[in-house]
């Protein structure tokens, strides 16, 4: 089978797929990968599996040639699947494999309507419902995701299966060592409250809300500290409200990390105040690192994080909400690690990547085979 992503960087869904990739049944599966545009430094982590990758080498956004690059690689008969991540994946890859006749062509679907792309376009509609007569079957991340298919997309749920990304949860948990260096790197007080979200800086992420909510705690919590972990967008609107509230000592930007682990191990607690979210990879780390969570009750958070069992959650865009479940989770120590035991506890026996690569598996045998 052919997974196909626009990128080779490390991102969400190259993070996700070398893990799943590492856990598939070599005698049941061989996978292969390609990207659409750019490379990347993941190209080596696929490849150290041994699994065979490709650059369809198509920078530009409209590049009709790339189909016909894709065709030609598809055209050699020997993927039984093809299976497309993300828009221009889903557009070019999904296209050359209809045309080159392959029997499953699946698209995974992380995002939920307007919330589906970092930028939004014009096009947008039209560009769904084209990507939406190439798959002969979707993957939803959540039945969140399924059910927005089903809305907007008029898909059959027949048609579109839900499976949960996964993690390894052995990656994940208390370090002293590593939180008092990413503390010490921050300047933050070892001892200080420490709320974490790890986000793109894009409008979907609700980020102004985490903002606004640490401007109400600073008189109640005066020594809890805030770290935005990430990059995007709106980088600078974020940095101009955290001058305008007088919080540049408690809210600091600290950009892109590769080690997130560590970051975890450092925070005492995670939030996570997206607008909208399909299945978000991240609070599962955090359950992972038993970080108790605050997040937003949106798309598929819920199936993820059981309010007051696994973490904490609160209405989109509620400052206030927001920042009684911070205070909530600071004050109360006993809070904080039954919630972070209960919600590591489900990531092992529920979302550990070897159980989703076997339900990926079994999908993709079923497809190949006529039988779903």
């Amino acid at each position: 089978m052919l997974h196909v992503v626009s990128t080779f960087e490390l991102k969400t869904d190259t993070k996700w797929l070398l893990s799943l990739l590492g856990h598939v049944d070599r005698h049941r599966v061989d996978p292969s990968i390609a990207c659409m545009y750019g490379g990347g430094a993941m190209r080596k982590r696929f490849e150290s599996l041994g699994i065979e990758t490709a650059d369809f080498a198509s920078p530009g956004e409209i590049d009709l040639s790339a189909a016909a690059r894709i065709y030609r690689y598809i055209r050699s008969g020997r993927f039984d699947v093809v299976h497309t991540h993300l828009l221009r994946a889903d557009l070019y890859a999904g296209l050359a494999a209809r045309l080159a006749g392959t029997r499953a062509i699946v698209s995974t679907v992380y995002a939920i309507g307007p919330y589906r792309r970092s930028r939004r376009r014009r096009l947008d509609g039209l560009l769904d419902q084209l990507t939406r007569l190439w798959p002969t079957h979707l993957v939803a991340v959540s039945e969140a995701v399924r059910a927005d298919c089903g809305r907007r997309l008029r898909w059959p749920a027949s048609k579109v299966s839900v499976i949960h990304t996964g993690i390894e949860p052995g990656e994940y948990g208390a370090c002293e060592p590593a939180r008092r260096r990413i503390r010490a790197e921050w300047g933050f007080d070892q001892t200080a409250p420490l709320i974490v979200t790890v986000a793109r800086l894009s409008y979907e992420k609700g980020l102004p809300t985490l903002i606004q909510a640490a401007g109400e705690l600073s008189d109640r919590h005066p020594s809890a500290m805030f770290a935005i972990v990430g990059e995007g967008p709106m980088r600078s609107e974020l940095a101009a409200q955290i001058d305008s509230l007088g919080l540049s000592e408690t809210v600091r930007l600290i950009g892109f990390r590769t080690d997130v682990p560590d970051v975890l191990a450092a925070a005492d607690v995670f939030c996570l105040p997206s607008r909208m979210e399909g299945m978000p990879n991240v609070l599962l780390e955090a359950s992972a690192a038993r970080v108790p969570i605050v997040a937003t009750r949106v798309g598929g958070v819920p199936e993820l994080i059981a309010d007051n069992v696994t973490g904490l959650l609160v209405p989109p865009g509620n400052a206030d909400a927001l920042a009684g479940a911070i205070g909530r989770l600071i004050e109360d120590p006993s809070l904080r690690d039954r919630l972070g035991q209960a919600a590591r506890r489900q990531v092992e026996q529920e979302f550990s990547v070897s159980a989703v690569a076997e339900k990926y598996q079994a999908l993709h045998e079923s497809l190949a085979a006529g039988i779903a």
